[in-house]
């Protein structure tokens, strides 16, 4: 039972309760021998006849050891150990290799996921590329032989997800985060990650020799792969991967401060009208700032049990206006939605029971500027309370 119980330790300790992917930072080992035995992991393999590497920390000595290895030297981001794969090939002269895994359980319709994974370009690389991506689909993915696996079709690129910029990934020495946001079709179970695209439709970029690195270039992209993650998605700022200076909306942060005198002596009524959650631009997150009012409303209602309330979800414009931009910026859309799940979900678990709370939103093509400023547009980034007869 001592055993039963320190294995269920250890495996809450490398496994995100949220994560559907199994053994997302490799952690989970056998023996690893030589290259090409990413199914020594656990729960991962390749789809093609090539198979990926993995790297790891407990192994002393090239090829396959962390953090000194064939192809040059990375430090796990997660744990000891990481995996890896070949994104692009010069003339396509050597096989790419690809990372695939079942999820916990399957994806459900509708609700959104976040996939994120994290990369670092091996030193020994010649070249660097973009089409990093992942699929999920209701079945695994598989090609005989040491083939490419590479999509023709407008519509077989409907699952397949990016990096926002799409951007080609050139840092060594240092571990980048490529994420999406998917909407599940439902039942999808299998995650892929590799470059999904003909070589002609593949950008690159040549680069020249990390000084002092022993060894010789390698004419391909090869990336290591750390910390693989597919969680649903409550709020659109936990899938945000893009990097300083890549979206200057992203950075700004802008929440309306609201100021109430006192609370002595004000009626229940008149309190859950001053209880106004406000929200930072593009986020359902509820800020720091508004903790005290989101208690002392959990305290209100805890003690006045008969009280019922509606929530009412708002977003401003441009949040709306973001979100048109399609891809993984529609994500952003129904911020309404997202904020007013987000403190109903806060109240019930102070306690609340959810029968006494009602929820509604504004939709974005509604959405109320109210003035030109970015403080009168944080005016709208809120969820207000109405109470019930």
């Amino acid at each position: 039972m001592l055993l039963l119980l320190c294995m269920m330790a250890l495996f809450s300790l490398g496994q995100d309760e949220r994560n559907f992917v199994k053994n997302p930072s490799f952690e989970s080992i056998g023996k690893v021998k030589k290259m090409g035995q990413i199914n020594q992991a656990s729960d991962w393999d390749s789809p093609t006849g090539k198979g990926a590497d993995v790297f790891t920390g407990s192994k002393k000595g090239l090829p396959c050891s962390a953090p000194n290895n064939t192809y040059g030297r990375e430090f796990a981001m997660d744990g000891e150990n990481y995996a890896g794969v070949v994104m692009y090939s010069y003339n396509d002269k050597q096989p790419r290799t690809y990372l695939q895994t079942e999820l916990i359980s399957p994806l459900k319709k509708g609700v959104e996921y976040c996939v994120k994974y994290n990369v670092s370009l091996a030193d020994l690389s010649k070249y660097a590329c973009n089409n990093l991506s992942a699929i999920l689909t209701k079945e695994g993915i598989g090609v005989e032989g040491k083939s490419n696996i590479v999509f023709e079709k407008e519509r077989e690129f409907e699952n397949v997800l990016y990096h926002p910029m799409n951007k080609m990934f050139n840092q060594r020495y240092n571990w980048e985060t490529v994420c999406d946001v998917f909407k599940a079709n439902g039942k999808e179970k299998y995650l892929t990650i590799g470059n999904f695209h003909n070589t002609k439709d593949t950008k690159y970029q040549k680069l020249k020799k990390v000084a002092g690195q022993m060894g010789q270039q390698k004419a391909f992209a090869y990336y290591y792969i750390d910390k693989v993650e597919v969680f649903m998605l409550d709020d659109p700022s936990e899938c945000d991967c893009m990097q300083e200076g890549e979206d200057e909306m992203q950075k700004m942060s802008v929440i309306y401060r609201k100021q109430v005198t006192s609370e002595d002596g004000f009626t229940p009524a008149e309190k859950i009208k001053n209880a106004t959650i406000y929200f930072d631009r593009l986020k359902a997150q509820i800020d720091a700032s508004m903790l005290l009012d989101m208690n002392n409303l959990i305290d209100l209602l805890n003690e006045n049990p008969s009280i019922k309330l509606e929530l009412i979800g708002h977003s401003d414009k441009v949040e709306a206006e973001y979100a048109k931009n399609g891809g993984r910026f529609a994500a952003y859309a129904n911020m309404g939605e997202k904020r007013v799940n987000k403190v109903k979900k806060f109240l019930v678990k102070g306690g609340v029971a959810a029968d006494r709370l009602t929820t509604k939103w504004i939709p974005d093509s509604e959405s109320v500027s109210g003035g030109e400023s970015d403080l009168d547009k944080a005016k709208n980034q809120k969820v207000e309370f109405k109470l019930l007869q």
